[in-house]
This record gives C-alpha cells, sequence and structure tokens, in this order.
C-alpha cells in the first residue's frame, strides 16, 4: 500500500481531533494487534490505531491520557527511524516510527517534535 497524506485521512478522520500530530509507525510489541499503526497525539493523549494487513483499514484502537504513560523513551539515533517505548497501564509498547516519508510531507518530523 503507498502512504499517501490522502490515505492517512481517511484512516484517521474519525480518530482524529484539532491539534493532533499523527504519524505513520511500525509496532515491535507484543501487546500489538498488527505490526502496522497510525499514531496520533496531543497535549492529552495517545491514539493507536492498529491496521489490518493491506493496510485498508483500522482494526482496532487504543487511547491513552499522557498522564498514564510512564517509562517514556525515545532513541534518536543516527539512522532513519527512530524508537519510541512506553508503558501504560500493564502494557508496553515500543513503536519504530521512520523520521522521514517522503509522501506525508513534514508530518513524521512533527509527530517526533512532539515527543521531545
Amino acid at each position: 500500500m503507498l502512504i499517501t497524506k490522502k490515505w492517512l485521512d481517511r484512516l484517521t478522520r474519525p480518530y482524529r481531533s484539532p491539534g493532533m500530530f499523527r504519524c505513520f509507525a511500525e509496532s515491535q510489541s507484543m501487546d500489538s494487534v498488527s505490526s502496522k499503526a497510525i499514531l496520533l497525539i496531543d497535549e492529552t493523549k495517545v491514539t493507536i490505531l492498529f491496521l489490518n494487513f493491506f493496510q485498508t483499514k483500522v482494526i482496532d484502537h487504543l487511547t491513552y491520557e499522557r498522564t498514564v504513560i510512564e517509562e517514556e523513551q525515545v532513541a534518536l539515533g543516527g539512522g532513519l527511524s527512530v524508537v519510541w517505548r512506553f508503558s501504560a497501564g500493564r502494557k508496553h509498547w515500543r513503536f519504530r516510527i521512520m523520521k522521514k516519508i517522503i509522501p506525508l510531507g513534514d508530518e513524521q518530523r512533527e509527530f517526533l517534535m512532539q515527543l521531545e
């Protein structure tokens, strides 16, 4: 599936609110329903949208208040991706986020700036 802004708009529309930033990520957590995800973030909450195998629809979603997120770590490194990990409740999450996906413009970078 080609990752584009139009594709991202279609999948995030029901879950997105004004002021939210979004990015495409790969989940590396055992708690994940799927390895492909879209992350949405604002000042108060984080929403994880899990995608089906063909990345054509959202099969599950979770929302956490940012106040319940613990043990948050962002490993920037010098490569093409960033690893973001955190715990919320009894679940431990790890996402690999590409720093740049050309068809998405600055969306990946804007999301990563919210983690700093």
